[in-house]
């Protein structure tokens, strides 16, 4: 990616956060990080493509940060893994990104043709990171699958209601339920 491309992805991004993706007009958004509509087309393609550039962008900082967190040695173990993921997604300072990860996944089940390519590549990303943070086990696809959707869907029920207490209850009884015993099976069988 050249130097000015990525710099405008990075502007792009922050414009995302400000104002969603949704109703996105070039000209508002040129204005608003120094540059010409003309200029994005140029540098992207097209506006579809400047949105999938910048919210591969997202992904991949929310995917780093998940790297992070697997490999502290205070969440190494799995069991302390979700609660510690639950916790930085819902920081306030991260929950901008979920919401306009949740927004563009909106976007991509409407107009599966125009953004079918960022809904298959961000759940592919999202299970290949909690397979490989899994203990192993013939099931591990299943389990990652398992664990991303619950994730998923507490996430949309804390941003439609932000009741914090009931959703982290939630993921933690998930946690113990399901994860907790497991790690322990997994851990007792080698």
């Amino acid at each position: 990616m050249s130097e000015r491309r990525d710099e405008l992805v990075k502007k792009a991004l922050d414009y995302f956060l400000e104002h969603g993706v949704a109703g996105l007009s070039l000209r508002p958004l040129a204005d608003e990080i120094g540059t010409s509509a003309r200029l994005l087309v140029y540098h992207f393609g097209s506006k579809d493509a400047l949105i999938a550039a910048v919210m591969e962008e997202l992904q991949a900082r929310i995917q780093k940060s998940f790297v992070r967190l697997v490999s502290d040695s205070a969440t190494k173990k799995t069991a302390g893994l979700m609660p510690a993921f639950w916790a930085w997604t819902i920081h306030p300072a991260n929950i901008r990104y979920i919401r306009l990860l949740f927004e563009a996944q909106i976007l991509a089940a409407q107009n599966p043709t125009a953004y079918e390519h960022h809904l298959k590549g961000s759940s592919a990303g999202w299970l290949d990171l909690i397979e490989a943070s899994l203990p192993a086990s013939n099931e591990k696809r299943m389990i990652a699958t398992l664990c991303a959707a619950v994730v998923d869907g507490l996430l949309f029920e804390y941003l439609a209601t932000r009741d914090k207490k009931r959703t982290t209850e939630a993921l933690d009884y998930f946690n113990r339920l399901f994860l907790v015993p497991e790690v322990q099976r997994k851990r007792a069988s080698k």
